[in-house]
């Protein structure tokens, strides 16, 4: 299966529009960056970290949702160069 090829802007647009439709969705979490490190997008942004930047109760629960893009849309694209 070949990839289609997405603009990082794109790819973040959405990114956070899949986040949203997620059952696990929670407020505050959204894409801000991503990256291609060979055949993997991995997918950074808010991390839920108290003032002393531990994680908190949605760290992990954002985390995961990170990883599901990371999963589900490495699968179909690669960025631009």
């Amino acid at each position: 299966m070949s990839k289609q090829s997405i603009s990082q802007q794109d790819l973040i647009t959405l990114a956070n529009q899949l986040l949203r439709e997620h059952e696990d969705y929670i407020p505050g979490v959204e894409v801000r960056e991503v990256v291609q490190q060979r055949d993997v997008l991995t997918f950074k942004g808010e991390a839920f970290l108290s003032d002393d930047l531990l994680p908190t109760v949605n760290s992990p629960k954002a985390f995961n949702l990170y990883k599901w893009l990371c999963h589900h849309l490495s699968e179909q694209y690669v960025l631009e160069d």
